[in-house]
C-alpha cells in the first residue's frame, strides 16, 4: 500500500524513504486559520487546523516515522485574549484518544503553562495534565508540542527542551519567516519549506497533505550533508557557482495530483528555490 501511494508521485520515485524514519523530524508552524474563511468562528478555524495537523501525523505515523513537533501558538499570542481562548477550545474539542488518528500516542508539552494555572485557564491547565497522564508506556508514535511557547523560556528551560529531537524540516504556511518558534541547539540542520496555502485541513486532499511530507523530505534528504560539514571540491564549486550565481536557477515543478486547492509549495536547494505547483 505505501509503495503503492509512493508510485502515484513519479517524482519521489528514488526516495529512500524507509532510511530516513528514524532521523527526519518535521515541525509544524501551523497559521493562516483565522483569514482563511472557513467556520463562522474562530473556534471553528483553529479546530480546522487541529484536524490538518491531527491528518499529517497520521500520514508521516502510516510511513514508519515516530515524531514530529508543532506549534501551537507562541507566548506573544497572549497578548489576544480572545484568541487564546478560541485556540483552547478547538484543542479540547478536537482531541479525542480513542481516534485512530492519535491512539497509542504521546504528546509532551513545551512553553510555559503556569499562566495556565489561573482560573479562567484552569479547565484548559487539566487538560493538558490530563494529555500527559494518557501517554501510553511504549508509544507508537510522539507529538512534541509547543504551547505558549517562547525562545526565552526555552533557553531557561533547557533541561526542559532535551527531549525534542533534532528539527530536519520546518514546514511554514502562508508566511516566510519562523517568529517566536525557535528552538535553541536543535534546529542547527533545520532546512526550511513553504507552503502559500494555510494549514486549513478542508484545503488539504490526503495527496497534497502526502505531497508536502514528500516534499519536506526530499529537500532535507538532499541538503543536509551541506549544512555546515559540507568539503566541495573544485568541480562541485563552479558547478554550483554557475547554476546557483549565473544561471540563477530557479525550477518550478508541477505535481498533477487529487488536491482540495491550488498550491504553492517552495523548498530551498543548493542551487536555489524548487516551487511545485500542486
Amino acid at each position: 500500500m505505501i509503495q503503492r501511494e509512493i508510485n502515484s508521485f513519479p517524482f519521489f520515485s528514488d526516495l529512500e524513504i524507509n532510511k530516513y524514519s528514524d532521523s527526519f523530524v518535521p515541525y509544524l508552524y501551523l497559521d493562516g486559520h483565522r483569514s482563511s474563511s472557513i467556520g463562522n468562528s474562530d473556534i471553528e478555524k483553529y479546530k480546522s487546523g487541529c484536524r490538518f495537523f491531527l491528518r499529517f501525523g497520521a500520514t508521516i505515523r502510516k510511513f514508519g516515522f515516530s515524531q514530529m513537533v508543532t506549534m501551537v501558538h507562541t507566548s506573544r499570542n497572549c497578548n489576544d485574549r480572545e484568541r487564546i481562548e478560541s485556540i483552547q477550545s478547538a484543542i479540547q474539542n478536537s482531541l479525542d484518544f480513542s481516534d485512530h488518528y492519535i491512539k497509542n500516542s504521546k504528546f509532551l508539552l513545551y512553553g510555559d503553562l503556569e499562566p495556565y494555572k489561573t482560573n479562567r485557564n484552569k479547565d484548559f491547565y487539566n487538560f493538558l495534565n490530563e494529555v500527559n497522564n494518557k501517554a501510553p508506556e511504549r508509544p507508537a508514535f510522539t507529538h512534541h508540542i509547543l504551547i505558549n511557547y517562547s525562545e526565552e523560556w526555552a533557553l531557561n528551560n533547557l533541561n526542559r527542551i532535551k527531549l525534542i529531537p533534532e528539527i530536519s524540516s520546518v514546514i511554514r504556511f502562508t508566511k516566510g519567516f519562523v517568529s517566536g518558534g525557535w528552538i535553541p541547539i536543535k534546529m542547527q540542520k533545520t532546512v526550511f519549506v513553504y507552503s502559500q496555502v494555510p494549514s486549513v485541513s478542508e484545503f488539504w486532499s490526503d495527496d497534497g497533505i502526502l505531497a508536502l511530507f514528500l516534499i519536506a523530505l526530499k529537500n532535507w534528504s538532499s541538503i543536509k550533508d551541506f549544512i555546515g560539514t559540507k568539503v566541495y571540491k573544485k568541480e562541485e564549486r563552479e558547478l554550483i557557482h554557475q547554476r546557483r550565481d549565473i544561471d540563477l536557477s530557479y525550477e518550478t515543478i508541477k505535481l498533477n495530483l487529487d488536491s482540495a486547492f491550488h498550491n504553492r509549495i517552495i523548498s530551498f536547494e543548493v542551487e536555489g528555490p524548487v516551487v511545485y505547483e500542486i
